[in-house]
């Protein structure tokens, strides 16, 4: 069964309902993503400057450790080498060289050169420790904010007092967050050049375990699942002493690193990570507004029941036929740039000009706040905006209006826009009138204001007759087409 007008009609009011709120939010979310891209930029910028701290830091840290080192007479004042004697009896060796650099704002990379002097003392000397902490360890040393430092323990036992896990040489990490890093290591060959020892590795780190430190390397494996090869290049802490790896008594070690601290970000496209110029938003709209508004540089003026309104002659010509007629043809226009406008009230001149200079569509509130036209009505402005829009061929703007009025149809108004549907030929709004007054047509014919129109407009007393009987529209164009051959037929003679 078809749906009756009403229902028809209430589905069109809900719909149209539903795309205000659809609009709404878009501009909504529109705003929600500029705040977005707001915090990731601030976010980026953050994540630059906590980089530049944590190598500040680690630069810090070192210099601090050379200091308390010279103090102690721990090291030289002129060369700053570690002491030998020192370094056997603490268990620890001096820094040599060690440098951090950034590489992205996300990723740190920082090597660490490790000299481990007297190594033919470390294992007799560490016999005097308890057998879980028979290892040295390096100075700490910081990349992207995060904690490392390096153990060698000679005879490849426990490297951790709470972890089964053995091995000779491994990087320590001690740091509550979650990372994801990438090692190598390189010992350095007698006379010669580093040698990478293993393969560069990736591993990741979670800082939320307890505890919150693990050791990786080459070599490092579970208590009871030893791999192939224990210890640097395969070879026991005797052997090593005896090779080529030792020279002057000094094993040298150099690790790479680099680090990916918090691995649970989301990754973004590159194109996202190297934007570092923020776009503003568009302002043609707001700009073209203020011109209007402020009258700068223009060259027309409008006069409009005693106002003077300021306008510009190359936006007008652009975007009305109708203008670029007036003020470019040899027109009286041309010459004065006086536009004198008789039938139209200001505040809907205004809002016609705004839509001209801006393309946006007015509110459907009152044409201008406070403004006040002869029927202070929704529908009345929404009539007089649809034909200054006709006059000057703003049809985006003359379509909108006929769209509004088809949802504000009411009995007392219908009679006053059927006829201006009808002098303006606007085809939709017409047909809307005439189904209005088809579904109501015990209160319509009943007023004044119809008897009046049929009597001005006998086409459209006859259009409401054939649409009431349901004729064809195209059998009704005949209709009225021979009606007017009569009329002007009746007319010749009476002349």
């Amino acid at each position: 069964m078809a749906k009756t007008s009403e229902e028809l009609r209430a589905e069109i009011e809900a719909t149209n309902a539903q795309l205000q709120a659809a609009h709404a939010a878009r501009t909504q979310l529109q705003a929600e993503i500029a705040q977005a891209v707001e915090r990731q930029r601030l976010r980026q910028e953050l994540e630059e400057q906590q980089l530049e701290l944590s190598v500040a830091r680690s630069t810090n840290r070192q210099m601090r450790g050379e200091r308390d080192d010279i103090d102690a007479d721990r090291r030289d004042c002129n060369d700053l080498s570690t002491c030998p004697a020192a370094a056997a009896c603490s268990g620890k060796t001096g820094i040599n060289r060690a440098r951090c650099t950034g590489v992205g704002p996300r990723i740190a990379k920082g090597e660490y050169v490790w000299e481990l002097q007297q190594m033919s003392w470390l294992d007799v000397t560490l016999q005097f420790r308890p057998e879980a902490l028979r290892r040295i360890s390096s100075h700490s040393f910081e990349v992207g904010g995060c904690s490392f430092d390096f153990l060698y323990r000679p005879d490849r036992g426990g490297l951790l007092l709470t972890s089964n896990k053995n091995g000779s040489l491994a990087i320590r990490v001690d740091s509550e967050q979650d990372i994801a890093f990438r090692y190598s290591i390189y010992i350095k060959r007698r006379g010669g050049d580093f040698v990478q020892w293993g393969e560069t590795t990736d591993a990741s780190h979670h800082g939320s375990d307890d505890p919150s430190f693990t050791v990786h390397g080459p070599d490092v494996h579970l208590r009871d699942s030893p791999v192939a090869a224990v210890g640097i290049f395969g070879l026991t802490h005797g052997q090593l002493l005896r090779s080529e790896w030792v020279e002057d008594d000094t094993l040298t070690v150099k690790f790479v690193l680099e680090v990916r601290p918090d691995v649970s970000y989301r990754m973004q496209q590159s194109v996202t990570q190297m934007a570092a110029v923020e776009i503003p938003e568009a302002t043609m709209i707001r700009d073209t507004q203020a011109l209007f508004e402020e009258g700068t540089c223009s060259d027309v003026q409008f006069r409009v029941q005693g106002e003077t309104i300021q306008a510009h002659s190359q936006v007008l010509c652009a975007r009305s036929e109708v203008f670029r007629k007036q003020l470019s043809a040899g027109m009286q226009e041309s010459v004065s740039k006086v536009i004198n406008i008789e039938d139209c009230e200001v505040s809907t001149f205004k809002a016609f000009l705004r839509f001209l200079y801006t393309d946006l569509l007015p509110s459907t509130e009152p044409v201008e706040p406070g403004a006040k036209t002869e029927d202070d009505t929704v529908g009345a402005q929404m009539l007089a905006l649809l034909a200054v829009s006709h006059k000057y061929q703003a049809t985006r703007l003359q379509l909108w209006c006929e769209a509004q009025l088809c949802n504000q149809l009411s009995t007392s108004e219908v009679c006053d826009i059927l006829c201006q549907a009808h002098v303006f030929e606007a085809k939709q709004l017409e047909k809307a009138c005439y189904t209005y007054i088809k579904d109501h047509m015990a209160e319509v014919l009943k007023l004044p204001g119809y008897a009046e129109l049929v009597t001005k407009w006998p086409d459209i007393g006859m259009k409401v007759s054939l649409f009431m009987g349901d004729v064809p529209e195209t059998d009704a164009e005949e209709i009225l087409q021979a009606s007017k051959v009569r009329r002007l037929q009746a007319g010749k003679q009476r002349m």
